[in-house]
């Protein structure tokens, strides 16, 4: 069976494979979804390992934050830091 996501609701249906070639515009085959669109600047929307990638490719140091909260904390503080 294949699983089909609409693009514009998010809803999700189950197809038979020999019709799921019927599904075309606006639906897009599970786990080949894009990923959602999220904020520019690091936030709560981001995944940990985006979070520390970002702070791995900007050179700030997260000390010991391993969860989200602290990771976005640590990064805002830097993002702070550069403006004043």
């Amino acid at each position: 069976m294949g699983r089909f996501v609409n693009d514009s609701t998010g809803a999700i249906v189950s197809v038979a494979d020999e019709k799921d070639f019927r599904f075309g515009d606006g639906w897009t085959r599970d786990g080949d979804s894009p990923k959602p669109a999220h904020s520019e600047t690091p936030d709560k929307s981001w995944k940990v390992d985006e979070l520390k990638a970002y702070a791995e490719s900007n050179s700030i140091d997260l000390d010991d934050a391993t969860k989200k909260d602290d990771i976005v904390a640590a990064i805002e503080l830097h993002l702070e830091s550069l403006n004043n």
